[in-house]
């Protein structure tokens, strides 16, 4: 049987729903089908963002059973992400396949990241260092901002609802035979409320977008500019005191594709990622808290088919520096990382395999060397085992080692992960899936108190964790419908002293149904997950969150509203931070034919 638009890869916590034609970049970093990917991947595309109507990439992420979000309270507030139950900065998160994290915390702000500026999203679950490095651990959130196949075109939209909130921006796209190109800007502004339960006083963000992109072919070589740019303001709340930060994300990226054959195409790449924070108010210690991070890639990535295998090779280097004032405590530190690594992919009748190798040089700690090996079968013409065994690191950050309770002689953190599982293809319009996995994760930095006279605290690599699940998906599709429904049942634990890891769920279900006819579309999507451990040992519940967003495309005009928390539920996402109720948005979208 064929799969007729819809293919479920391994699956469920985020199982991805895709169509087989598709093509995705992350999980080898060059183009392939879906139907050929081992590991698990999602891809939300920019239909679904447009019909979601939502400005926060957290707020689009957290319908994906696997996908904990926690937050102290709302736009702009600091945003996690623990995929498939591990920690927020083993996630490595990039912009057109840039690594954005920070090197002060080893998180990335999703809090800046407006939905606006992303033509898609592509996310995969499990170690994927051999790949992308450092932090990915857990996976990888790829956010990719242009589309070149697309035909010239132009809108500008407009949005508005509660809390006072308001967005307006401008999309471009420009495309001829020699060069193709885009442009986004994107302003959003919201008066918030308070962030914590003790708070009266709301608590309000802004931020200004820009993304340009840019491709070009001379003659048989292709040149990519990428560059997105957020800047905002954040007002929050900290031990009763109303204090505000601004924010500055930046990356841009250039990239040469040479085709040196038929069978050989070498790239390389030029990028720098910055993530400055600064404090507005002045501490009893210090005049200004700040936390930069300035970080140069070199890659030289090359891909090779040879006798049915591609064969990837290349080399990189990373200079990260970074610099940080936090409450009397300062650091200023320049790190070098050199890798290289080997992918080897070969797809043969029923088989496909996936082998990887990175090795690691890093200033800071002692030299990792990473693999990944992936297998699938086909079973039958509808029907797909797979399994796979990997490791992964991550280097302790610029804050562990010389911030807060600094340690310069931390080791990296380290993972061990196992998956297996089936894809079931009921029929042409209905799929099936399931998976098993393990991570197993070892030297764990935790802050320890050292000396309770003095308050002397100290990070250790002292904790292990494991996290074991199941997961499953189904998806179906008859004629205007669609029906997604996931779920997962992990159990994320500190084997150290048998706690739970914080802020994640045992068991998590979400489910999507839309309806498409004609120009009318409407999307209802669902949320039950269980109670979590939060710092202090104080338990956030469970909750259920429903979404609901309807809208008509006129023949040069989308005009759509949405509904968040259609139930108006009171819940946490961090022990005494509010979170948002019931919320109405309209949004108008103006389209300009070329």
């Amino acid at each position: 049987m064929s799969f007729k638009g819809f293919f479920i890869v391994l699956g469920m916590s985020i199982s991805i729903i895709a169509h087989a034609e598709e093509v995705v970049v992350t999980p080898t970093r060059y183009s392939q089908s879906v139907k050929d990917v081992i590991p698990s991947i999602i891809v939300i595309d920019r239909e679904t963002i447009e019909r979601s109507q939502t400005a926060d990439i957290a707020d689009l992420l957290r319908w994906h059973a696997g996908l904990d979000i926690g937050r102290t309270g709302g736009f702009g507030q600091q945003t996690s992400v623990f995929v498939r139950g591990t920690n927020s900065n083993h996630t490595a998160v990039l912009i057109n396949g840039i690594k954005m994290n920070s090197a002060t915390t080893g998180a990335a702000a999703l809090e800046m990241i407006n939905t606006s500026a992303i033509e898609r999203i592509e996310i995969i679950k499990g170690p994927r260092s051999t790949v992308y490095g450092s932090e990915a651990i857990g996976g990888v959130i790829n956010i990719i901002t242009t589309d070149s196949s697309k035909d010239s075109k132009a809108d500008i939209f407009f949005s508005n609802g509660r809390y006072s909130s308001s967005e307006q921006g401008i999309n471009l796209v420009y495309k001829n035979d020699y060069i193709a190109g885009g442009f986004t800007f994107d302003r959003f502004n919201t008066d918030g409320f308070p962030t914590t339960q003790t708070s009266n006083t709301d608590h309000g963000h802004d931020k200004d977008t820009v993304n340009v992109d840019l491709k070009s072919t001379i003659g048989s070589s292709e040149l990519i500019f990428n560059y997105w740019q957020v800047e905002g303001n954040t007002e929050y709340d900290s031990f009763g005191t109303d204090l505000d930060q601004d924010r500055d994300n930046d990356v841009i990226s250039m990239v040469f594709n040479v085709p040196v054959s038929e069978n050989w195409q070498s790239s390389l790449s030029i990028s720098r990622a910055r993530d400055e924070i600064r404090q507005n108010q002045v501490n009893f210690l210090s005049d200004e808290d700040f936390a930069f991070t300035d970080r140069f890639v070199y890659d030289w990535k090359n891909d090779l088919l040879l006798s049915g295998h591609i064969f990837t090779f290349g080399a990189s280097l990373a200079d990260e520096e970074t610099e940080s004032l936090s409450f009397g405590t300062s650091y200023k530190e320049d790190t070098d990382i050199y890798s290289v690594y080997l992918h080897d992919q070969l797809i043969k009748d029923k088989h496909s395999l996936f082998s990887s190798t990175r090795f690691t040089d890093h200033d800071d700690f002692n030299d990792a060397v990473t693999w990944n090996l992936e297998y699938g079968y086909n079973i039958a013409d509808n029907a797909k085992l797979f399994a796979s065994v990997g490791t992964g690191f991550r280097a302790p950050d610029s804050n562990a080692r010389f911030g807060f309770g600094g340690n310069p002689d931390l080791k990296e953190e380290t993972s061990r992960s196992l998956e297996v599982g089936l894809n079931y293809n009921i029929n042409s319009s209905t799929a099936f899936s399931i998976r098993a996995f393990e991570n197993k994760i070892e030297d764990l930095i935790e802050t320890l108190l050292i000396d309770p006279g003095s308050f002397t605290f100290e990070n250790r690599n002292i904790a292990e964790a494991r996290i074991q699940g199941v997961e499953l998906s189904f998806q179906h599709q008859y004629k205007q419908w669609d029906v997604a429904l996931e779920g997962i049942i992990q159990n994320p634990r500190n084997e150290s002293d048998d706690s739970p890891l914080l802020r994640r769920a045992k068991r998590t279900v979400t489910s999507s149904i839309s309806y498409n006819y004609d120009q009318f579309f409407v999307l209802l999507n669902g949320l039950l997950t269980s109670e979590r451990r939060d710092f202090g040992d104080e338990v956030l519940a469970g909750y259920g969150l429903v979404g609901l967003s309807a809208g008509f495309n006129f023949p040069s005009a989308i005009v759509a509203l949405k509904v968040e928390n259609l139930l108006d539920k009171e819940y946490e996402l961090a022990s005494g931070f509010n979170t948002p109720g019931q919320s109405i948005f309209a949004e108008l979208r103006i389209k300009f034919a070329e």
